[in-house]
């Protein structure tokens, strides 16, 4: 029986509320906030912001382009592809470009991807939302100068939720022989949504137990003949200052994803914890963003 089912109900809350092993969240996204509102005043010249890849008001993304790409318009760069967390209910696009800078002085192209949050939207269709949103990416790359063949992503929290149920898809409903996906970067996940069903977080998606088990990429992992053969091992990493629910679903993932047939590795971040550790892949000089780069430059 997993952990989570012996607990009481104010102790459940507490595992799945981040924000419990820090004194003040917002400081954290303050950082998000001014350091994107920083990247997009030093990358100005080379975004696209906006870009529609769907009905939805919120179905747009931020592309961000290496400083020689104008100047080179021959020229392809691999593709990093950034999902936002905020429990499927806030955060946008807007506060996911701090890292953007950090990936284009590596000649990367960098995507902040939004998508419609709850209540407006339901998990299953922010799901494919975002499934759809990263399929529009690809096909769309070579606009922007984006190589198709090395294409990776990352997500934190909810992002790393939706990352994983991406990796998972149906790719060749979307016209795919296998998922083309070259790496992806799970930070500090939920892969197991059940446990959130009798709890604050499920106010505004309203999932029943069996919406919840639906919508967990536990329960539904690709086999190795849908992922690429090439595809460099999945990024895991947390917060060391985080909720052991929140560290536990990781390992529990992880090993399942070991034991589906994939190769991975899990990345020790000390010091940090469930809101900061995100903006390491700004820091080029962070082991998270290094085995980020190692996926795109193997």
């Amino acid at each position: 029986m997993a952990d989570y089912k012996l607990m009481d109900h104010k102790t459940l809350e507490k595992e799945y509320s981040p924000s419990s092993c820090i004194e003040d969240i917002m400081l954290y996204i303050n950082r998000y906030i001014n350091e994107s509102v920083a990247a997009r005043e030093e990358l100005k010249d080379n975004m696209i912001l906006g870009m529609k890849y769907g009905a939805e008001e919120r179905s747009v993304m931020d592309i961000f382009l290496p400083k020689d790409a104008k100047s080179s318009p021959a020229k392809t760069y691999p593709i990093h592809i950034y999902i936002h967390g905020g429990y499927w209910q806030e955060l946008s696009k807007d506060e996911s470009a701090f890292a953007a800078p950090n990936f284009n002085s590596h000649e990367i192209i960098f995507i902040a991807l939004d998508y419609q949050l709850a209540p407006k939207a339901t998990m299953a269709e922010i799901i494919s939302q975002t499934q759809s949103g990263v399929v529009a990416a690809i096909k769309s790359a070579a606009s922007f100068q984006g190589d198709t063949s090395n294409i990776t992503l990352s997500g934190s929290s909810a992002g790393a939720h939706l990352v994983m149920e991406v990796m998972s898809m149906d790719w060749v409903k979307h016209g795919f022989k296998c998922c083309p996906i070259k790496g992806v970067c799970a930070v500090s996940g939920i892969y197991d949504l059940q446990p959130l069903v009798n709890t604050y977080v499920n106010e505004p998606l309203k999932m029943s137990l069996s919406d919840a088990k639906s919508a967990s990429p536990l329960f539904h992992l690709p086999s190795p003949d849908m992922l690429r053969k090439d595809i460099s091992p999945s990024i895991f990493s947390y917060g060391e200052n985080e909720t052991s629910e929140f560290k536990r679903q990781t390992k529990d993932y992880q090993k399942a994803w070991k034991e589906a047939g994939h190769k991975s590795l899990y990345i020790e971040m000390q010091d940090f914890n469930h809101f900061d550790i995100i903006m390491e892949l700004g820091n080029q000089h962070s082991p998270l963003f290094k085995a980020v780069l190692e996926q795109i430059k193997s």
